[in-house]
């Protein structure tokens, strides 16, 4: 099978040293000509080259501008440009490598020297690819296993208690709703990255893990608690945020994904006007993650019934939410949240308590 050649484009005002370039690298590659910065990044959108040839002075756009438009384009900022220039100043030459050149070839235009550098850094492009590619199935590998981990801390708690199970995987859905939903928007003051989405979704199973340090007398008492027993429960939130200290000490570095967890787990029995535990931190000193992570959890005690509480509807819940926006919960982000909020009355009913032990294993949109 033959092997497709790589893909240069050659840009160049000069008719003449355009033939030349294609005379001298047509043997080893597809070459692709063009006599202006503008026509050749037009090109570029429909078919990105593995590497480009350009002169510096150009009409219209220059070899600069080209380069500038290239490295705001995420398709084409690592295409390797290499300079063809007949200037000698240095000033020129550290203003290409400045802007993301990898070479400066000058003029006249020698073949060997030509064929030398583009055989250099196609080399050393493919090697970049190699690199990329392990570090593509390392990064693979890595979240595997902090999956696998965060899978094993969140069944801790699943096993304990049946309608525990059940809650981690609603809680879990309704949180990637909300932050798809913050993504979606990009509201200012709200802007949701990708991997802070991500690491927020993932983590939220873990929210109660605390609570296999609480007592199953008190875990799992048939009616309401008492004040004591209630200052016990509160404590699942220390007690979570220490289980993921030892994994942050034990890493020996600072996870991202873990500290997004230890978040998540402090604080989301915080409130808004600073009136809920473990700190009593309010506003937007409490983390997004436990700001959404106690839309969450509320509406899913809302929607469930307990020993001490029947059930109450989506409606009446989602009365409350609002009616405990700007005290218990962030307002801003109650109101964004509203729409897709609706569609948590179709998850619950999905994953209800009744279904069997529910062990999480995934995210199940």
């Amino acid at each position: 099978m033959n092997r497709q050649k790589p893909l240069v484009i050659v840009v160049d005002d000069e008719a003449t040293n355009l033939q030349i370039l294609k005379d001298i690298l047509q043997e080893d590659y597809t070459v692709r000509l063009s006599p202006s910065g503008e026509r050749a990044l037009a090109y570029m959108e429909q078919h990105i080259p593995d590497m480009l040839l350009m002169d510096l002075q150009m009409p219209g756009m220059n070899g600069y501008d080209v380069i500038r438009a290239m490295s705001v384009n995420p398709l084409l900022r690592d295409v390797p440009v290499l300079i063809l220039t007949a200037q000698e100043d240095r000033e020129s030459e550290e203003m290409a490598f400045r802007l993301g050149a990898v070479d400066y070839i000058r003029k006249p235009i020698s073949s060997g020297v030509v064929k030398a550098r583009l055989q250099l850094h196609m080399e050393l492009q493919n090697h970049r690819k190699d690199l990329e590619g392990l570090v593509n199935v390392r990064t693979d590998q890595l979240r595997k296993a902090q999956d696998a981990i965060l899978n094993i801390l969140a069944n801790m708690t699943a096993f304990r208690d049946n309608e525990t199970g059940a809650h981690i995987k609603r809680t879990t859905i309704y949180t990637q709703l909300l932050m798809e939903n913050l993504m979606r928007k990009r509201h200012p003051g709200y802007l949701v990255e990708p991997q802070y989405m991500d690491s927020v979704i993932r983590c939220a199973k873990l929210h109660d893990i605390g609570k296999v340090a609480i007592s199953d007398t008190i875990l799992f008492k048939p009616g309401k608690l008492t004040v004591e027993e209630f200052e016990v429960i509160k404590k699942h939130t220390n007690y979570g945020a220490y289980i993921i200290d030892t994994a942050i000490d034990e890493l020996g570095e600072t996870s991202f994904f873990l500290n997004v967890a230890r978040e998540i787990i402090i604080g989301h029995h915080e409130k808004w006007n600073g009136s809920g535990y473990p700190f009593g931190v309010k506003g937007e000193s409490i983390p997004l993650s436990a700001r959404v992570m106690a839309i969450a959890d509320v509406y899913d005690a809302l929607i469930s019934e307990r020993p001490y509480k029947k059930a109450f509807t989506h409606s009446t819940s989602m009365n409350i939410i609002l009616k405990d926006s700007g005290t218990h919960f962030d307002p801003t982000l109650v109101e964004l949240s509203l729409d897709v909020m609706e569609g948590f009355k179709d998850i619950a009913l999905m994953h209800q308590d009744d279904e069997g032990l529910t062990i999480y294993d995934g995210i199940y949109l």
